[in-house]
């Protein structure tokens, strides 16, 4: 593959890289960022799979000494870095209530992720950022239509904070007052996703140095002069100007790592063959023409780029290619958190987009690009809206399951869990059941509940393996070659006589009946049943 080459690089003040492109203007950025967040004015509950869930964990927040809920479960504030949702949640559902509490914060935690991507292009290459359509297309990718919340709300401040801190190089007072404010929270949002601002800073500063080395200093012939000739001490008080903010990252991992309770125990685990198949899945969403013809577009944009123009500055590429090889080195699991590195696939990829340089190259080469991504994303959006009204539709015919749960009742929950086997599209019901806590004050065995990470701590326990997530997931005959447990083995050995209700959410009927379940509400493949006791026969006669 032909070598990419890199222009020498020296970062101009912010008033020399003002923004030439239409959409990289600041009334530019605020309408693409509200483009980006209109299919949430379409729906109530936000249809991303983790979403639900979240909602159910703030009504547990919120949950009153009155209510139901302090019976079943309690709530334990811990220091964690894993608390954006939570405490975003808690101060809009104070004054609005957690339905609006969950609306909102998915929808700030999007913008951010916007606007930070488009604040970022225009911060480090204004005029070359013709490729920020396509980067906008990862805004919606594997992450946010998880709705790994914590981890979008730590990103897009990372990348917000990584803006401004070019922005304000011109006043290291009050770009280090800046990031030290900023890094912590961050970091509590989402340890990963707030890990990425030191990266990008260091990554970005570590470039410009190598930009600022002469022309071709890498060639046998001249390494040594150069070598030789550099002021490294001039280098290292730049350097130094512009990174020891950073330590006040290290400063709040030490804290947590003294004032946290006991992390989440599990084993880090590599998991190569998911790393492999998320780099064509992460862009995953309703249609499987048009998600592998625009992931096949994003990676020969970065690719073969070169070929038609794009240029690369190691102060631009550098922050993409670390976030990548991030991507690559840490464990998929770690803590009991899954999916860790997968998430940043799609970072990689929108920086990669967005900073690629197209101000060399033929100016109709250069809009081609700009207007093709453009449309692309224009076309994902309108498919992401249409999509999101499925979704709501959806939810609301589900969730008339929940008009037939008397207040307070104890729900065990199975939800057939989708798979690429079976379908590309995604049902997004995987935690739906978490809502009954929200609209019924209801027990459900749907909460993340991992000691250390997580702050819902179930009291009631109906049984050791139906206390919390995953236990509500089962699997159809096409998931696996059906070696995955299905709805009968679920229910086989679940705690039926310890709850009031069981909801079979797209699993379909039981092949094995039991008499204990009434069946009390049907919708399709969705079916609530009322748990009835067995009578034990009363012999006795009657008195006359």
């Amino acid at each position: 593959m032909r070598r990419l080459r890199f222009w020498p690089f020296h970062q101009a003040p912010f008033n020399e890289t003002m923004a030439k492109l239409p959409w990289l203007s600041a009334p530019g950025i605020v309408a693409i960022v509200l483009l980006v967040c209109l299919p949430f004015v379409l729906v109530t509950v936000p249809p991303l799979i983790d979403i639900p869930g979240h909602m159910g964990a703030a009504a547990i927040e919120a949950a009153g000494p009155n209510s139901p809920l302090e019976k079943y479960f309690a709530w334990k504030w811990v220091f964690t870095l894993n608390i954006g949702d939570g405490v975003l949640m808690k101060l809009i559902g104070a004054p609005f209530g957690v339905l609006a509490a969950g609306w909102w914060s998915t929808v700030l935690a999007t913008a951010l992720f916007a606007g930070g991507c488009l604040a970022t292009i225009r911060m480090l290459n204004a005029r070359g950022g013709h490729g920020a359509g396509w980067a906008l297309m990862y805004v919606f990718s594997f992450p946010l239509l998880t709705g790994f919340l914590n981890f979008i709300l730590a990103t897009g401040l990372a990348l917000c904070a990584f803006a401004a801190s070019v922005w304000l190089e011109r006043d290291p007072r009050r770009r280090a007052i800046m990031l030290i404010i900023v890094q912590p929270i961050a970091l509590l949002c989402h340890a990963i996703g707030g890990l990425l601002l030191p990266f990008l800073i260091g990554a970005n500063a570590v470039g410009r140095e190598i930009d600022a080395l002469p022309a071709g200093w890498w060639q046998p012939s001249r390494y040594h002069e150069t070598i030789a000739a550099h002021d490294w001490r001039a280098a290292g008080r730049r350097l130094f100007v512009l990174l020891w903010p950073l330590a006040i990252t290290l400063i709040t991992i030490a804290l947590w790592k003294v004032l946290s309770p006991a992390p989440a125990r599990s084993f880090n685990r590599w998991r190569w063959d998911e790393k492999e198949w998320y780099l064509w899945l992460t862009l995953r969403d309703q249609s499987m023409i048009l998600d592998n013809i625009t992931t096949a577009a994003c990676y020969a944009l970065i690719v073969f780029g070169w070929a038609i123009g794009g240029r690369f500055k190691w102060a631009t590429f550098l922050p993409g290619a670390l976030v990548l090889a991030e991507f690559v080195a840490i464990p998929s699991d770690i803590n009991g958190s899954n999916f860790v590195d997968v998430r940043l696939l799609p970072v990689a990829a929108m920086l990669l987009l967005g900073l690629t340089d197209w101000s060399r190259a033929r100016p109709r080469v250069a809009m081609a690009v700009a207007y093709v991504g453009l449309v692309l994303l224009a076309l994902r959006l309108v498919v992401t809206g249409a999509s999101f009204a499925d979704y709501a539709d959806d939810y609301r015919r589900q969730l008339v399951a929940l008009q037939h749960i008397e207040p307070g009742s104890r729900v065990l929950a199975f939800v057939e869990h989708s798979c690429l086997d079976e379908s590309w599209r995604s049902t997004r019901r995987d935690h739906l059941a978490s809502l009954a806590s929200l609209y019924r004050q209801a027990w459900v065995n749907d909460n993340w509940a991992v000691p250390g990470l997580h702050m819902v701590v179930p009291r009631f326990r109906p049984g050791r393996n139906f206390t919390a997530d995953p236990s509500e997931f089962v699997w159809s005959q096409a998931c696996a070659g059906g070696r995955l447990r299905r709805v009968d083995t679920a229910l086989k050995y679940a705690p039926i006589e310890r709850v009031d209700y069981v909801w079979l959410i797209d699993t379909g009927m039981p092949q094995l009946p039991d008499p204990r379940l009434q069946l009390v509400w049907q919708d399709g493949r969705s079916l609530l049943f009322a748990v009835r006791p067995l009578a034990i026969p009363n012999w006795q006669p009657r008195g006359l």
